[in-house]
Formats: structure tokens, sequence, C-alpha cells
């Protein structure tokens, strides 16, 4: 939906297709047609992704494998986190250590406490499982990875894009705070960054988008251990640490990927000062809200605990502002 949004002030047409029902939704609109895949290959000029998993149908497989789908080679890679860590050992890119499941009794072995996540799926902590050095061995599992337990600062994370003319963009380093296993707040630009940081960032998301000639926005969650920077997770796709960027910078990440999608020039983005976003969790929709500071963008989904159902942008010229305006929230969103 925040694509097509941006896809207007573009001239860009963004449809959006259900891979499980082949719903065709034209635009913004919330009226379904269907499109035989023939016709989508002939209506559409690219094909892109907002999500890291795809079901295995036939829809998805024919749209996957034309030469529109660009990101066919890095969805090959990235959603899988045993290939995603093979890449990044590949290019030397720093990564937290990590054996496959199947190896688990031998990674205790060396790191004590580490934590077990699936390969495939699992988000907003699902699929990850901390396993202290005084915990039951678990069986072995080769639908999951284990990771060394890493004591990080915080966590980071980066936007980067590349065209398909091969320009290169990226936005600043920003700081997440995670609640549950799910994302609660982004911080932008993050504050006291290791002055390399931001560059180290950059040198590894150039390699990633250089490596699988990928074409859009990809989100790089990284670990800020003081002087060094590890890659946690990749993203192939416009991502809720970016949601901030649509007040607090001078170009959304989704108007970004969709001028890498079309060969549209990548301006460099520019932070409006200080922005942040907040999540809206499990709550339902209130007009009572439009009273208060900050930008709210609503998902119309239906409400269950824990779900993400909307978040507010903030934009302050200084950080005591912006905490200010966040405040004004402390009855709806954790903080």
């Amino acid at each position: 939906m925040m694509l097509a949004e941006a896809g207007v002030r573009l001239g860009v047409i963004v449809d959006r297709l259900s891979p499980e029902t082949g719903e065709l939704f034209p635009g913004t609109s919330d009226l379904a047609m269907q499109l035989d895949t023939d016709a989508l290959l002939a209506r559409y000029d690219a094909i892109t992704v907002e999500r890291d998993t795809m079901p295995d149908n036939a829809l998805v497989n024919t749209l996957m494998a034309s030469p529109k789908a660009a990101i066919r080679r890095t969805m090959a890679v990235l959603p899988d986190r045993l290939t995603q860590k093979q890449l990044l050992d590949e290019l030397g890119i720093a990564t937290s250590p990590w054996l496959p499941g199947t190896e688990l009794a031998q990674a205790r072995a060396q790191w004590g406490n580490v934590v077990i996540k699936a390969r495939r799926g699992g988000y907003d902590g699902r699929g990850t499982h901390f396993l202290s050095a005084d915990d039951a061995q678990p069986d072995a599992d080769e639908d999951t990875i284990v990771e060394a337990t890493i004591g990080f600062r915080r966590e980071l994370s980066l936007l980067a894009a590349r065209s398909s003319r091969g320009e290169m963009a990226f936005y600043p380093l920003v700081e997440n705070i995670h609640r549950d296993g799910i994302l609660n707040v982004t911080r932008a630009p993050a504050q006291q960054l290791h002055p390399q940081h931001q560059a180290q960032a950059e040198a590894m998301a150039r390699a990633l988008l250089e490596k699988l000639d990928y074409h859009g926005i990809m989100a790089i969650e990284l670990f800020d251990c003081g002087d060094e920077l590890l890659v946690n997770e990749i993203s192939p796709r416009v991502h809720n640490s970016g949601h901030w960027s649509q007040e607090g910078a001078s170009i959304s990440q989704f108007e970004m990927h969709l001028r890498a999608l079309t060969g549209l020039p990548l301006t460099p983005p520019e932070v409006k000062g200080f922005a942040a976003m907040l999540n809206l969790l499990g709550v339902a929709y209130d007009t009572e809200w439009l009273h208060r500071p900050g930008y709210v963008h609503w998902y119309a989904k239906d409400v269950r605990p824990g779900r993400k159902m909307g978040h507010v942008n903030f934009i302050a010229q200084d950080a005591d502002t912006l905490e200010e305006q966040m405040l004004a929230w402390r009855d709806v969103a954790r903080s």
C-alpha cells in the first residue's frame, strides 16, 4: 500500500498481488480483480516483493522466473538464513559466529550460550530460541542455524538502494529498540556512532548489492559491538525500520525503492533534523489520535495481540522536542 502511495507521486503505477490467492489490487484500491499469469507479465515492467518469503506455487514460480523479477537471484539466497550466512562469509562480511543446526552440540561446546534460529520464516521474535549453557539439549534440526550469543550495545540498521543502472544511495544508520522481539521504536539518525560505522555499514551493503545484482531497497540489521559492526540479518525489501523516512527524509524508502526499480535517479536522501517511528502494536484505531503530535499511518488490519497495526512518525529540529512528541503516545504504545 505504501509503495502504491509513493508511486502516485512519481507517476509509477504500483499494483498489489496476493501470492497465495492471485488476487490483484490496483493501486491503493481494496477491490480485487484477477489477471492470468500471461496478462500479468505483459502488463508490468518490474516485479518486486514486500516480504521475505513467498509460497511455493505455480503463480509465484512463474513470476519469479521472469526477467522482470530482478529480485529472483536474491530470493534464492537471502530468505534462507543458512545460505544468507554462507554469502556473508564468502564476502568477508562480519557476522555472528554460526553453525548449521545439526551441529548444535559443537556450537554449545564452543560458545556456551547460543541462539537457535529457523532457517526460513520467523519474524518479530518468532522462530528464535535462546539456549543457555545450562538448558537441556534439544534435538538437532536441519531446518535451523545456531549462533553464538553476542554481547552488543544496541541494534542499528541501514537502508541501502541500488538501481537497475547500478547507482547506489544510502540512508543514515538508525537505532532500533525492540520489545519481546518486535520492533518498538526507530530513531534516525542514530546518535553517538563510532566515526567509522556509517562507512563500514555502507561498504557491507555495497558488497551485497553488487554480488546479488540487486535492484531496490535492502535493509541490513547490525549489532553495534563498539568498534565493530556485525550483520544480524538482511531483508531484500522495504523495511519497518525505514518507515520513519516517509516524513523524516527528503525521499522515503518507498519512493527510493521505486526509483531503483524503474531506473530513476537515486538522489542521496537527507534527514529532516531528528526523526523517529513508533509501532502501534495490537491496538484498535482511535480517531482521537489525530489530536496528538506525529503522523499516523494505519494498516486497516484485523486487530491481534502484538500485531503491527500501524505506526506513527515524528520529526523535530532537536532531540528533546522529538522525545516530547513521543511521550504523548505513552498510553498507546509500549515505551
